[in-house]
C-alpha cells in the first residue's frame, strides 16, 4: 500500500515538473532572439493601451457608462487583458498538438501537458502585463480598487478552467479538421465585438441586449470590473456559476481530448 501511494506521488511530481519545464520552455520561445529580452514584458502592454486608448477614446469617442466617472482607457483595459489572456490562450491551446508533432513522434509524454502548457503561459505572461497596466492605471489618477484584486483572481481562474477546456477541446478535433486553424483567428475577432468589451451593455438597442446575455463573456467582463471599478470586494453568486461553467468546459474538453488522443498519431 505505501509502494503504491509512493508510486503515485511520484507520478505526480514527475507530472508538475514536466508541465513545469513545458511552461517555462514556452515562455522562453517568446522573448528568445529579442534585443531587449524581458523589458517587452513592460512596455507591450503600456504600448498597447495607449493605442487601444488613442484609436478608441480619442478617434471613436467611445464612453464609459452613465454615472460611472472613470476615463474610458480604465473602462476598457481592466477587460481588455481578461479577453487577451483567453483568446490568446484558446487559440494557442488548439494549436499545441500541431505544433509538437514531432515531439510526440518521438517521446512518450502525456499530449494533454502539450495544451495545458501552452494556455497556462499565454495567461501568466497577460497576468504579467495585466498587473502592469493596473499599475500605471493608478499612477495616472485613475481609482483602481486593488482590494477587489482576490475576488479578480478568482474570477480569472475561472476564466482559465473555461480557456483551457476550450483549448483541449479544440486541439484535439483540428488534428483531424485543419481548416479550423485559419476559421479560430476569425471566430474570435466575432466574438471580440460581440462582447462588452470596447462599450457598455447599456449603449447597445434594447432588441440587442439581451443576446449579450446568452455570450459567456459578458458575464466574465462583468465580474472582472466590478471589483476594480466599483469596489465590489465580495464575491456572489455569478462567481460560482462561472466556476461552474469553467468546470464543465473543462471536463467535456478533457473527455473530447482523451477520447480522439489514441488517433492522433495516424493523422499527424
Amino acid at each position: 500500500m505505501r509502494n503504491s501511494i509512493k508510486s503515485v506521488r511520484a507520478a505526480g511530481l514527475g507530472l508538475s515538473s514536466m508541465l513545469g519545464q513545458l511552461i517555462w520552455r514556452d515562455i522562453r520561445s517568446r522573448f528568445i532572439g529579442s534585443a531587449s529580452g524581458w523589458i517587452w514584458l513592460i512596455l507591450t502592454p503600456l504600448l498597447l493601451l495607449a493605442v487601444y486608448g488613442f484609436v478608441f477614446g480619442v478617434i471613436f469617442r467611445a464612453r464609459v457608462p452613465d454615472g460611472l466617472d472613470i476615463p474610458f482607457v480604465a473602462w476598457l483595459a481592466v477587460a481588455l487583458w481578461p479577453w487577451l489572456a483567453f483568446s490568446e490562450g484558446v487559440l494557442r491551446g488548439s494549436r499545441a498538438i500541431l505544433e509538437h508533432s514531432a515531439l510526440i513522434s518521438k517521446v512518450a509524454i502525456r499530449r494533454e501537458l502539450l495544451v495545458v502548457s501552452s494556455v497556462t503561459s499565454a495567461f501568466l505572461l497577460h497576468l504579467a502585463g495585466y498587473l502592469v497596466v493596473l499599475v500605471a492605471l493608478q499612477l495616472t489618477g485613475t481609482p483602481v480598487h486593488f482590494a477587489g484584486l482576490p475576488t479578480v483572481a478568482l474570477t480569472l481562474l475561472t476564466l482559465y478552467l473555461f480557456a483551457l477546456g476550450l483549448g483541449l477541446g479544440l486541439a484535439a478535433v483540428q488534428v483531424f479538421l485543419r481548416d479550423l486553424e485559419q476559421a479560430l483567428p476569425t471566430l474570435f475577432m466575432f466574438w471580440f465585438f460581440l462582447t462588452p468589451i470596447l462599450y457598455a451593455p447599456e449603449m447597445l438597442p434594447e432588441r440587442f441586449s439581451g443576446w449579450l446575455d446568452l455570450n459567456p463573456m459578458t458575464w466574465w467582463m462583468t465580474q472582472v470590473r466590478g471589483p476594480l471599478l466599483w469596489g465590489e470586494l465580495l464575491p456572489g453568486m455569478a462567481l460560482l456559476a462561472l466556476g461552474a461553467a469553467g468546470l464543465l468546459a473543462l471536463y467535456l474538453g478533457w473527455r473530447l481530448f482523451r477520447r480522439l488522443s489514441p488517433y492522433f498519431e495516424d493523422f499527424l
